[in-house]
């Protein structure tokens, strides 16, 4: 064996491996966390060793996401089931945001993992009606989690406020055009909370996913990340931040088409848009996955590049 093989950092040697993230005596909040990538991302939380803290407005479905994570060896002891309703209004949103602290204390970390994909008729035809629903549900649930969650992060170094959005919010999907637009105003969310909410040391994260593995979805491919993936971006992002304590910069906006993008996104430096590697090749197979692009496809007429 060459000598070069015992020295850490020549050539040759193979990488040391990275220590594994931990979050312990930390509490984070999952909003969405009983849905099917938010449970991906309270699982991989959970492993970190935080105090992960679910809310949902059925306890039938805080009973199953925990019976689910135990079954796939997640340490359960740390999940906090929270009964309310974040979309039932501002007291009630205000109400569970108090509930989370009784049980779970003060949180370091706040994941928006909220909202739906919808899809229908092109954008010139869609009702007003659904149009005004599509666009007051969308916007409006992430809004009452930033009211309800903010001011608990206030003034706590390294805290952290995630929220989740799909790629619409960046590559444009025929047939979700009002998606779309909620999806886009959503980040632009993002990143005017993080303006905001520097100076009271919050740093602010958009993830921008396309398609992704989750527990039922029997048709992942290879070449999608996991939601647990994507969990562990976020841990180790957090686990970083809380250690350092630094001044929170502008906000970040980390894209995660494929599951190339994981280890880019997990080291990303803080501020401005992290592009996926694959691109807009990565979101012509996202297209293609979720059926907006193939209907064009076979209509032929390809969307321009």
């Amino acid at each position: 064996m060459a000598l070069r093989d015992h020295i850490p950092g020549v050539p040759g040697r193979a990488p040391e491996p990275e220590p594994p993230v931990r979050l312990d005596g930390r509490t984070a909040v999952v909003c969405g966390g009983a849905g099917e990538v938010g449970e991906g991302i309270a699982a991989a939380l959970l492993h970190a060793g935080a105090r992960v803290a679910v809310p949902s407005r059925s306890p039938d479905r805080l009973a199953d996401l925990e019976q689910r994570l135990e079954a796939a060896g997640v340490p359960v002891a740390r999940l906090i089931p929270v009964v309310g309703d974040l979309s039932a209004g501002e007291s009630a949103a205000r109400r569970l945001a108090a509930d989370v602290v009784r049980l779970g204390g003060p949180p370091d970390l706040v994941v928006a993992a909220l909202g739906g994909w919808d899809s229908g008729p092109p954008l010139a035809d869609v009702p007003l009606e659904q149009w005004e629903r599509t666009v007051h549900d969308g916007l409006r649930a992430h809004h009452l989690a930033v009211r309800a969650f903010i001011p608990a992060l206030r003034g706590r170094p390294g805290s952290g406020y995630v929220m989740i959005n799909g790629a619409a919010a960046r590559y444009p999907v025929a047939g979700s055009g009002a998606v779309s637009t909620v999806a886009a105003g959503e980040l632009m969310a993002a990143q005017v909370l993080a303006a905001e909410e520097a100076g009271h040391g919050i740093q602010v994260e958009a993830y921008v996913l396309g398609p992704v593995g989750t527990r039922s979805r029997g048709d992942a491919a290879a070449w999608m990340a996991t939601a647990q993936g994507v969990g562990e971006v976020i841990a180790a992002r957090a686990a970083s931040r809380l250690d350092a304590a630094d001044d929170p910069g502008p906000a970040t906006v980390l894209e995660i088409l494929t599951a190339g993008d994981l280890d880019r996104a997990r080291n990303a430096p803080v501020g401005g848009v992290r592009g996926a590697r694959a691109g807009r090749a990565g979101w012509v197979l996202w297209g293609l996955q979720t059926g907006g692009l193939a209907r064009q496809v076979r209509r032929g007429t390809p969307p321009r590049d």
